[in-house]
């Protein structure tokens, strides 16, 4: 017999509406008093005004094309690893110009940056690399190294052992506000001091947090939207109860090593999750097996429930979304030179902002002051 819960996720039926008509009923609506940042193939991070939606200038990037693009702790740099991935440099928000940039490749040995976690106060940065070194007759890629580099004499200051000395080839890494302790997200949570860089701590996330639900996954991702320390996310679960693994909603407490809070929504789905500033609402893409099928998801954080979800049909191959700074709108970027804008509440199309190169980095929406 069919209980509540189940009932109710099946009301949930996905609704495909042609979202390519355009009227006068958005044309007013707009995001906020932010500015968007987004890095592109011409060499370029174009700077968008959020009440505009005009580009209203663009930051030269020196090293190449830009790859990823992070906001520094105290919001005024951005961090850039470029496409070759041998290139690490430092923008300066306000005088949109580059700080600081360097390499460690040299003569025959490249070395690619395939992740980074820079110190708050800027006197170092974490480096997980790996080295490529042409030989006679072949290439010799070398293991993965995890060290800590020096930003004011650009020179390496020590090599850090891996977690539990497993070589990673990728890493999910944080370090605390004052800079005193590193955390690495691998099967636990691994805490490092900063001084000699030894373990201190950890926290063992798998450990079922209520009988009769099997171990949790939660992915750490910071965020303008998020406290550090405070996470909330999606999380999964095998439960014994149903078939297959469950999904909910989780609040977790990095610095007290607590899950605050959590709440199931019902079977386990590959979907985005992107949070709104006043942390109310959150959406996010699930991708279908066809080539781009995508639908939308909604996610009611007041009322612990899904929201409304909607067969996604704007043509791209691949795409990422970004709420606005005052939630009222969605913008759809990834695999183009346009950025879509979506009405948050309803997921109608409003209107595009046009790029003059394709994005290639994620979108950062800073909010005004």
């Amino acid at each position: 017999m069919m209980n509540l819960f189940h009932l109710a996720w099946l009301v949930l039926v996905l609704v495909s509406v042609p979202l390519h008509a355009q009227d006068n009923e958005g044309a007013t609506l707009r995001g906020g008093e932010g500015t968007l940042f987004l890095g592109g193939y011409a060499h370029e991070i174009y700077v968008i005004d959020e009440a505009t939606e005009q580009v209203v200038d663009a930051i030269q990037v020196t090293s190449g094309i830009p790859r990823s693009l992070t906001l520094s702790t105290n919001r005024e740099h951005f961090y850039l690893n470029d496409m070759t991935a041998e290139h690490f440099e430092i923008i300066d928000i306000a005088s949109r110009s580059t700080l600081d940039t360097f390499s460690l490749s040299g003569g025959n040995t490249r070395n690619r940056i395939e992740g980074f976690v820079v110190d708050p106060q800027e006197r170092y940065v974490i480096l997980l690399t790996r080295s490529l070194t042409k030989l006679v007759d072949r290439f010799e890629i070398g293991p993965s190294e995890l060290s800590q580099y020096d930003l004011s004499t650009h020179e390496v200051i020590r090599t850090i052992p891996f977690p539990d000395g497993k070589e990673r080839q990728q890493l999910n890494m944080l370090i605390s506000p004052d800079g005193s302790l590193l955390y690495f997200f691998v099967d636990q949570v691994v805490i490092y001091e900063t001084t000699n860089f030894t373990e201190v701590d950890r926290w063992d996330l798998s450990e079922p947090f209520e009988p009769g639900l099997g171990s949790l996954n939660f992915g750490f991702s910071g965020g303008l939207n998020q406290q550090f320390g405070i996470y909330t996310g999606l999380f999964t679960v095998r439960s014994p109860r149903r078939d297959g693994r469950q999904m909910g909603v989780a609040r977790v407490d990095l610095n007290e090593k607590e899950v605050d809070y959590f709440y199931m929504l019902g079977p386990a789905a590959r979907v985005g999750f992107s949070m709104t500033a006043d942390g109310t609402k959150a959406y996010g893409f699930v991708k279908e097996a066809p080539i781009g099928h995508y639908e939308l998801w909604a996610f009611d954080l007041e009322n612990r429930r899904l929201g409304p979800r909607q067969i996604f049909d704007r043509g791209r191959p691949r795409m990422q979304l970004t709420p606005s700074s005052n939630g009222q709108l969605l913008y759809v970027w990834q695999a183009g030179q346009t950025i879509d804008i979506h009405e948050a509440s309803t997921f109608r199309y409003l209107r595009t902002i046009d790029l003059e190169a394709d994005s290639t980095t994620s979108l950062i929406v800073l909010p005004p002051d």
